[in-house]
């Protein structure tokens, strides 16, 4: 009897000890969800990144295309030793919505010959670049003309105020101007998550050879 009463004892006092013990389980998973949510942030910075560098990858791709392109225009279009001829005046009026695209010459079976000029449809936004001669190995080689977009040589507006809330977790990227089709257009802003240890520098507009120059915004170490 004297035994039962002693197990008996041992049992419900081991018990009271487990009912009374703090659990050492929840501190991990409260880690684990600090270090699942900086891993998130970590991959959404590399996505970041990512996307950045494929942009100027891609830039660089079109600029080396166009570089292709445009040289294999110059190759089709050689022109003798000889400078060509100084560019006729051509008379003509002033059509709406048509830009006026003046001669040039072409080199063809070795002689220049007069392209007389003629009406495009304006590109907004954009200018036209005239095709010129230029001497290269000994020879005039003929660069096409093309529509390109200027930069601004105007300052952009003052910046908007905009209504936004603090969020746990997330820094406010305010908006900017960006130049699109020969005017200012306002871009909104937007939430990012904040990164730890870093700053956000705003973008910005700089006057550079009379024109301004889109200089990026990121994120930076102070």
């Amino acid at each position: 009897m004297r035994k039962t009463r002693t197990l008996f004892a041992t049992l419900l006092g081991a018990a009271t000890i487990a009912s009374v013990t703090p659990s050492y389980g929840e501190p991990p998973r409260r880690d684990a969800d600090r270090r699942e949510e900086r891993h998130d942030e970590h991959k959404e910075a590399e996505h970041r990144e990512e996307h950045r560098a494929e942009e100027h990858r891609e830039e660089r791709r079109d600029e080396h295309r166009e570089a292709v392109h445009e040289e294999r225009r110059e190759n089709l279009h050689r022109g003798g030793r000889e400078a060509p001829p100084a560019l006729r005046e051509e008379r003509h009026e002033e059509r709406r919505g048509y830009a006026w695209i003046g001669g040039r010459w072409d080199y063809n079976n070795g002689r220049y010959g007069w392209v007389g000029g003629r009406y495009e449809r304006e590109r907004p936004g954009y200018a036209w670049r005239e095709p010129r001669w230029e001497m290269r190995d000994g020879a005039y080689v003929r660069i096409e003309g093309s529509w390109y977009a200027p930069p601004p040589t105007i300052a952009p507006p003052a910046l908007r105020e905009e209504r936004w809330e603090a969020r746990h977790g997330f820094a406010w990227i305010r908006g900017r101007y960006d130049w699109r089709d020969g005017q200012w257009a306002w871009v909104g802003g937007h939430y990012e998550r904040e990164r730890p240890g870093f700053v956000w520098r705003e973008p910005r507009w700089e006057m550079r050879d009379g024109a301004y120059v889109s200089v990026d915004g990121g994120w930076v170490a102070p």
